[in-house]
């Protein structure tokens, strides 16, 4: 690391813009050692001087009662024999004790007898501190600005001038009174403390010199790594701190030559990766500018096909018209929907159904002519704007591309390995006739789209004023579809279906009716559709299954033991739920499986076998049949019959109508007959009204019937009172195959 590091210098960043320091760590560290030592130093000082003065007071307490007592055994036989030569001499003998500042010698009233003085002090004329002393007593007392300890012993009656009785209790006859000077101790303790302050000075020395020696070193690599973080602060990541112990300031600079080392390899990553980002820049600068482009175009064409989208289509319809309108000129809106084209988008998937949309868009763009705009608005919805049309050939103009558009269709499409057929409905409006402004334009067009849906799909419609009243009528009908939906509005009613050779009652089917408040009961021609387009079949046809179950369920708790039939429309079996929808109202009202008919049409079987099959093997293993209803109306050829796991086949009433009418028909209903019979289905013929009908059908083996000649659809209460009844006419008349013959006539 050293070498690929260079050491730090003194003057190798700029100065850092850092708050002042009042006071160093240094200077800290130096003022904490040095007061902790002179502290300690002076603490040891007072307490040595404080002892030796205790010291000093206890030998001269211990020296002077010592003398006092000794004086006091002198002074017992002067005091008695009134002589006081002896004491005199013993008390000169004194002087040479520095001791001692003046001793006294009292009688028992105090009065002095012989005093000697050593020194400049006097001696005390003060009574005693204790007048009555009998014991040696120690007081320290003031003197001329002088302590003195004052020692007082009493003297007492030598033992031979008293009897024997006497001797324990020996009379005081006087008092010695010695004072003690503390001068010759307060030098030595006065010598002492200099001594003691020389050693504290001296250590005091040595201590902050070696502080101030260990400090440094302490302090010399904190300021050599605050002078390399300066300097990394400053951008300078090529530094180093040389690691002089092995303690932890050792440890931190070796992490922070470690943090050095790894910042400056960051700081090599991060150019080389800015330098890589402005190559980037530079490069996403330019794909920035022609995706820029691109999305421009993208924003006013359609991604999938590349035509002009509703935004570009407005935009450009904006300036066709303001143009017509300078030279009086007709403008034509077509609008394209295609017919079923979600269906056939679900049968080929998602990516087919694009693929047809851009083969869609090629025809449109090849059958207008170059003046026309053909745009996508969504979904399966093209405009096609021609503009600059002569008033007065415009609508054989308008024909004429109308005309190439329809045939541009007849031919099928190749996607994949299919060859799909589109149809479509066309609406055509015409400024200024239909409207004056854009958005005017294109939906009256709309409008016009929408009628020629309803004259059955592949069909052109122009606008005409009363298409508005018809497409709010249509408007006002799903909403008040959708207030019947939860205001229960729809309801039930059943026609019985029979058993062609007994006459009795199998079973009957469930069908939808609406009493609008105010339009009374309305047709489901006329609301099935609807619901079907708005996506209401969904929530109805759950509601019709879950409630024609629990009426049944009602039914069988009264020994009626039907079957029920119930329509499963194209878009119910698509959807994912309905499985569980089946589940559910079964569950619910504990109707058996077996006893539910769920009647399919053949549009279903041709637009999703895959998904047909599957669905229905579902419901066969849940136990409920299915049945093929208005069967031979469709495109299907009757091999699906062998494929689909269905139990009956449901004979169209068009070819029943048509029994009694033409040969076709006839033919017809044989073979469904006997093609259904060959592979083990049940056949119901619907739509039976003549007896003929009902003759030639049970001449020919069909196993059951329904329509207006047994019974028309009823109501609950009317359905039990028909069941009823026919239960009592079996039972007194019995069996009769031909009593709807009979009931006929």
């Amino acid at each position: 690391m050293a070498k690929s590091f260079s050491p730090l210098g003194g003057d190798t960043v700029s100065p850092l813009n850092a708050p002042p320091v009042h006071m160093g760590l240094l200077t800290k560290l130096n003022l904490l050692a040095i007061g902790l030592i002179v502290a300690t130093a002076l603490g040891v000082a007072a307490f040595l001087i404080g002892q030796q003065i205790r010291d000093e007071e206890s030998r001269l307490r211990t020296q002077g009662l010592a003398m006092a007592a000794m004086l006091a055994e002198v002074a017992d036989e002067a005091i008695s024999s009134s002589d006081m030569s002896n004491v005199a001499s013993v008390l000169d003998g004194l002087v040479s004790d520095r001791d001692i500042a003046y001793v006294a010698v009292l009688d028992a009233q105090q009065r002095p007898l012989i005093t000697r003085s050593y020194g400049d002090v006097a001696v005390p004329t003060t009574p005693l501190a204790s007048p009555t002393l009998s014991d040696a007593t120690a007081t320290v007392q003031k003197i001329a600005d002088r302590q003195q300890l004052e020692l007082a012993v009493p003297v007492r009656t030598p033992p031979r001038l008293l009897s024997q009785t006497e001797t324990a209790a020996r009379p005081i006859i006087g008092y010695i009174r010695l004072g003690m000077s503390f001068d010759r101790g307060w030098t030595r303790i006065r010598a002492n403390l200099v001594g003691a302050l020389s050693v504290v000075a001296a250590l005091v020395i040595i201590a902050v010199v070696v502080t101030l020696f260990l400090t440094r070193r302490l302090i010399a690599p904190i300021r050599q790594l605050l002078r390399a973080a300066r300097a990394v602060g400053a951008g300078k990541l090529d530094v180093y701190v040389p690691a002089k112990s092995s303690d932890e300031l050792g440890l931190l600079t070796h992490t922070f030559n470690h943090m050095t080392q790894r910042l400056a390899e960051s700081q090599a990553e991060v150019a080389t990766y800015q330098r890589t980002l402005e190559d980037k820049v530079t490069q996403r600068t330019k794909e920035l500018e022609i995706a820029t482009a691109q999305a421009y175009k993208l924003a006013q064409h359609d991604i999938l096909t590349g035509l002009p989208n509703r935004a570009l289509l407005n935009q450009r319809l904006k300036q066709i018209v303001a143009q017509a309108a300078r030279d009086s000129h007709q403008v034509a809106c077509l609008f394209l929907d295609f017919d079923h084209f979600k269906r056939i988008n679900d049968t080929l998937g998602h990516d087919a159904g694009d693929q047809l949309l851009q083969a869609v868009a090629q025809r449109l763009t090849s059958a207008v002519r170059e003046s026309d705009t053909v745009a996508r608005l969504g979904g399966d919805e093209f405009v096609l704007i021609l503009p600059g049309l002569d008033p007065a050939h415009a609508a054989f103009e308008v024909m004429t591309v109308l005309t190439r558009v329809r045939e541009s269709f007849l031919a099928p499409f190749r996607i994949v390995d299919q060859t799909p057929t589109l149809t479509c409905s066309i609406g055509v409006s015409v400024y200024p006739v239909d409207a004056t402004d854009p958005n005017g334009l294109i939906k009256q067009a709309d409008t016009a789209m929408y009628a020629a849906k309803e004259a059955g799909r592949n069909a052109y419609r122009f606008y005409t004023a009363d298409m508005n009243t018809r497409v709010q009528a249509r408007l006002q009908l799903e909403t008040d579809m959708r207030r019947g939906l939860m205001d229960d509005e729809f309801f039930l009613v059943y026609q019985p279906q029979i058993d062609m050779d007994s006459g009795r009652a199998l079973g009957v089917e469930a069908l939808l009716r609406w009493r609008d408040p105010e339009r009374g009961v309305i047709s489901p021609a006329e609301f099935i559709p609807i619901a079907e387009e708005s996506g209401m079949i969904q929530a109805l046809g759950a509601r019709v299954l879950r409630d024609a179950c629990r009426q049944l369920m009602a039914w069988h708790r009264q020994n009626m033991m039907l079957r029920l039939s119930v329509n499963l429309s194209v878009q119910q079996l698509q959807h994912d739920s309905w499985l569980s929808v089946v589940e559910e109202a079964l569950k619910a009202s504990g109707l058996p499986p077996r006893y539910l008919d769920l009647e399919i049409t053949e549009s279903v079987i041709i637009t999703h076998p895959e998904k047909a099959v599957a669905t229905l093997e579902k419901l066969k293993q849940m136990g409920v049949s299915i049945t093929v209803d208005d069967f031979g109306t469709g495109y299907s050829s009757l091999s699906y019959l062998t494929r689909l796991p269905i139990q009956g086949v449901k004979i169209d009433q068009r070819f029943v109508h048509g029994l009694e009418q033409n040969r076709s028909d006839e033919a017809i209903t044989l073979a469904i007959i006997a093609l259904s019979h060959s592979i083990g289905l049940r056949v119901i013929a619907e739509g039976v009204e003549t007896v003929a009908q009902y003759e030639f059908l049970k001449a020919h083996g069909c196993e059951e019937a329904q329509g207006y000649l047994i019974s028309r659809p009823l109501e609950e209460p009317e359905l039990r009172s028909w069941w009823m009844m026919q239960e009592e006419e079996n039972r007194i008349v019995g069996r009769q195959s031909d009593m709807w013959r009979a009931r006929a006539k």
